[in-house]
Protein backbone atom coordinates (compact mmCIF):
# COMPACT_ATOMS: atom_id res chain seq x y z
CA UNK A 1 0.00 0.00 0.00
CA UNK A 2 1.35 3.42 -0.92
CA UNK A 3 1.33 6.18 1.58
CA UNK A 4 -0.47 9.35 0.68
CA UNK A 5 1.85 12.20 -0.20
CA UNK A 6 1.68 15.06 2.23
CA UNK A 7 1.37 18.39 0.37
CA UNK A 8 4.03 19.89 2.65
CA UNK A 9 6.61 17.57 1.07
CA UNK A 10 6.06 19.15 -2.33
CA UNK A 11 6.28 22.62 -0.83
CA UNK A 12 9.47 21.75 1.08
CA UNK A 13 11.12 20.43 -2.09
CA UNK A 14 10.10 23.53 -4.06
CA UNK A 15 11.48 25.78 -1.31
CA UNK A 16 14.71 23.81 -1.14
CA UNK A 17 15.12 24.02 -4.92
CA UNK A 18 14.73 27.80 -4.83
CA UNK A 19 17.34 28.01 -2.05
CA UNK A 20 19.75 25.90 -4.09
CA UNK A 21 19.18 28.09 -7.15
CA UNK A 22 20.08 31.16 -5.09
CA UNK A 23 23.21 29.43 -3.79
CA UNK A 24 24.13 28.37 -7.33
CA UNK A 25 23.89 31.98 -8.50
CA UNK A 26 26.26 33.02 -5.71
CA UNK A 27 28.84 30.31 -6.47
CA UNK A 28 31.96 31.45 -8.29
CA UNK A 29 33.34 28.05 -9.26
CA UNK A 30 31.79 26.37 -12.31
CA UNK A 31 32.26 22.95 -10.70
CA UNK A 32 30.17 24.07 -7.71
CA UNK A 33 27.49 25.36 -10.06
CA UNK A 34 27.35 21.97 -11.76
CA UNK A 35 26.83 20.26 -8.39
CA UNK A 36 24.06 22.66 -7.45
CA UNK A 37 22.41 21.99 -10.80
CA UNK A 38 22.67 18.24 -10.23
CA UNK A 39 21.06 18.54 -6.79
CA UNK A 40 18.24 20.64 -8.24
CA UNK A 41 17.65 18.06 -10.98
CA UNK A 42 17.47 15.23 -8.46
CA UNK A 43 15.02 17.13 -6.25
CA UNK A 44 12.85 17.90 -9.29
CA UNK A 45 12.87 14.21 -10.16
CA UNK A 46 11.98 13.20 -6.59
CA UNK A 47 9.15 15.74 -6.54
CA UNK A 48 7.77 14.35 -9.80
CA UNK A 49 7.96 10.77 -8.56
CA UNK A 50 5.99 11.70 -5.42
CA UNK A 51 3.11 12.90 -7.55
CA UNK A 52 2.15 12.16 -11.10
CA UNK A 53 5.15 12.53 -13.41
CA UNK A 54 4.67 15.37 -15.85
CA UNK A 55 7.16 14.03 -18.39
CA UNK A 56 9.39 11.06 -19.07
CA UNK A 57 12.94 10.88 -17.88
CA UNK A 58 15.50 11.73 -20.56
CA UNK A 59 16.69 8.12 -20.36
CA UNK A 60 13.25 6.63 -21.03
CA UNK A 61 13.94 6.05 -24.72
CA UNK A 62 17.34 4.39 -24.23
CA UNK A 63 17.77 0.65 -24.15
CA UNK A 64 19.09 -0.63 -20.83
Amino acid sequence: MRRKIIPQQHQYIRNRISQLKEDMDKAHDDYDKMWYNRLIQELNWANQMNGKPSHNCYMAGEDA
